[in-house]
């Protein structure tokens, strides 16, 4: 369980119940608070690890109408002055270097963040489109509404409210009149219906087709404030999917910059959008993006932010030299691991704050289910996998702060205790058995030759597993771990660490074995997965799967099942049965294998600014690639060091 994740109470908005019965939802007050049902809300959105999607670290599936992102810093790249030195003994204040960047230190919050490829592109629509963790998605995208997990509070934003009719067929949201473009253009209904529509018709695009071409017969906009869907059949639960919960949600387009474009090519630079924060330029030569306040800013009677530039920057390759970095506080955020936070506090180091966060995605192995992929296409190969990862030894050496292990491929904050199935589980343990993956393999027909080698139809069964993490990263690890496992029962295996770009054209292409990473995918019910692994989805290894399905499952059982469990309720009674039967279809399957919960700590430095969040106030979510970081950006204040 999360200890730092507070669920609110079964209310929605003004008190109403959230329980799929009839609900009665007026139009929010911005000037209350209002409180979601935190469990139902992170139950419904469907979405994936930041670094999995678009660009970045992997194209996966977008959040459940607009694309988010997900996901932890991880390094490479980046360039540092060089100048400081290290804290002289006594805890006494290190030396503080010139920060590697074009704009005063002092006016600037100076982030960093994973190694990025794509520089002259900000359209989330497409694959290798955007580059993840480059602010885009925290400062210049902004949302309908954003969710505060650790307090539960929903913050109407572009919209102030919303509202369906007695029998949920339709959802009309009102939009703030005072919202504008970064160009000065008025945002107004029209924008939202543009993209609805766009999104709704075109599943082609990353975060198209899904829900709103499922459920969205209409779009009218009877004034610039306000924009009505018209359902084709009941959902009360629709509005969800306009909510920045983790990372991010529904993104407007502004209908005059998109509306004569091909959204399948436009690179979408300089990027319009209505947050505090604009492109100032992006500098390929130092793995930067420097964001530039917005001086005609819409709602800065709410949101005021200090620093006038916010820089994201890859952290440099070596842990050493971006630990470095931080201690010198060329970096006010990331550049910094959990081994050399130690280190720092150990010296006494004044300016570290350490606050921890539990992640919504368990790390994660998703399998190649395709036939024409060779072994790993074989169900049984699947368990060979999962016997052969020690969860407890990847949970205690590998990741940086201790972490139990994972047996269902979701996170296990309270809200998701329902959705275990003991009975289940039990038969289908993920636990650590090289003899039994060894006796897998020989029932499989791949029995080892004199030479010790697995023959399996004629030559020597082999597995590849890629990832998008560095080679010091976690997942990177864990694929090493796999590998020498593997090669210890006679396989040929090996482990490739692919760029961002790289490996979101394999991800998508199901051009892998196996990719060691994460799954975020159940963040309302389990069925969430399911659905996304229908055969509908399955393409033919080589095409790009959009989104959906990478792994190429093809299971009557679970299509059957996951159709069936799309009509219903899932906390029905009716749905229990259903439930249990495709647990333990996903678990004969086993196309995405969980092997630990995630524990990430955020590192923040108070050398030039102060206010961020800590454990005994953690007053918005820390992680600075969600879009609620925006509120921490709002909330810091110079320290006055120049």
């Amino acid at each position: 369980m999360s200890p730092n994740i507070l669920f609110a109470p079964d209310v929605g908005v003004n008190g109403c119940a959230l329980n799929g019965e009839h609900l009665e939802v007026g139009v929010m007050e911005s000037a209350k608070k209002k409180y979601e049902n935190v469990e139902d809300v992170i139950r419904y959105q469907l979405m994936n690890r930041r670094d999995a999607l678009r660009t970045g670290l992997g194209a996966g599936a977008a959040v459940l109408f607009g694309g988010g992102l997900l996901g932890a810093c991880s390094s490479g790249g980046g360039s540092y002055s060089g100048e400081g030195r290290n804290a002289p003994e006594g805890g006494e204040e290190p030396v503080v270097g010139r920060a590697n960047i074009p704009t005063p230190r002092d006016q600037t919050l100076v982030i960093g963040q994973v190694d990025y490829q794509v520089f002259n592109s900000f359209n989330i629509r497409i694959p290798n489109g955007v580059q993840s963790g480059n602010g885009f998605d925290v400062m210049v995208r902004e949302y309908l509404f954003y969710l505060n997990l650790p307090t539960g509070e929903l913050i109407p934003w572009l919209a102030t409210g919303y509202e369906y009719n007695a029998d949920h067929t339709t959802l009309t949201f009102t939009f703030d009149s005072n919202a504008k473009w970064s160009d000065g253009q008025p945002f107004t209904s029209k924008d939202f219906k543009f993209t609805v529509d766009l999104m709704r018709d075109h599943s082609e695009l990353l975060g198209g087709g899904g829900d709103l071409k499922d459920f969205v017969k209409n779009v009218s906009t009877p004034d610039a404030q306000t924009a009505t869907l018209e359902l084709t059949r009941a959902n009360p639960r629709l509005h969800y999917g306009f909510i920045c919960t983790i990372a991010s949600g529904f993104d407007v387009l502004p209908e005059h910059v998109w509306a004569d474009k091909d959204p399948t090519n436009f690179r979408d630079n300089p990027p319009v959008r209505t947050g505090p924060y604009m492109l100032d330029r992006a500098i390929a030569s130092q793995k930067m993006f420097v964001w530039k306040k917005n001086p005609n800013y819409w709602n800065k009677e709410k949101l005021d932010p200090k620093p006038n530039y916010v820089i994201y920057q890859s952290t440099a390759q070596s842990q050493d030299a971006a630990s470095q970095a931080f201690r010198r506080a060329e970096f006010d955020v990331g550049s910094l691991d959990e081994e050399h936070a130690k280190a720092l506090r150990s010296q006494s180091y004044q300016n570290l704050i350490t606050t921890p966060f539990h992640d919504p995605c368990p790390r994660a192995l998703w399998l190649n289910c395709d036939p024409a992929r060779g072994i790993i296409g074989d169900p049984r190969m699947h368990w060979v996998i999962s016997y052969v990862i020690d969860r407890a030894k990847v949970g205690t050496t590998v990741w940086p702060v201790k972490t139990p292990a994972a047996q269902y491929p979701w996170a296990d904050y309270d809200g998701n205790d329902k959705w275990e199935i003991a009975e289940v589980a039990s038969q289908y343990k993920m636990e650590y058995d090289p003899a039994r993956a060894a006796s897998l393999l020989d029932e499989m027909g791949a029995t080892k030759g004199s030479d010790g080698k697995r023959m399996w139809k004629g030559k020597q069964a082999s597995i590849e597993i890629i990832t998008p993490s560095t080679v010091d990263g976690a997942e990177f690890v864990i694929g090493q771990l796999i590998v020498g496992e593997l090669k210890k029962l006679g396989l040929a295996a090996n482990i490739r660490s692919y760029s961002g770009s790289v490996h979101s054209e394999k991800w998508e292409r199901g051009e892998f074995d196996i990719s060691s990473q994460w799954v975020c995918n159940v963040s309302w019910d389990p069925n969430q997965l399911y659905t996304s692994l229908q055969t509908r989805y399955a393409k033919k290894i080589g095409t790009n799967a959009v989104g959906r399905n990478q792994v190429r499952l093809r299971s009557p059982r679970l299509d059957q099942l996951s159709s069936q469990l799309d009509g219903m309720d899932p906390a029905s009674p009716q749905a229990k049965q259903p439930l249990q039967q495709a647990l333990a279809e996903y678990y004969r399957t086993l196309p995405v294998i969980p092997v630990i919960q995630t524990a990430y700590p955020a590192y923040y430095n108070t050398t030039y600014w102060k206010g961020w969040p800590t454990e005994d106030d953690l007053y918005q979510v820390p992680n600075n690639w969600w879009g609620q970081f925006m509120f921490v950006i709002g909330k810091l204040e110079p320290t006055g060091r120049k």
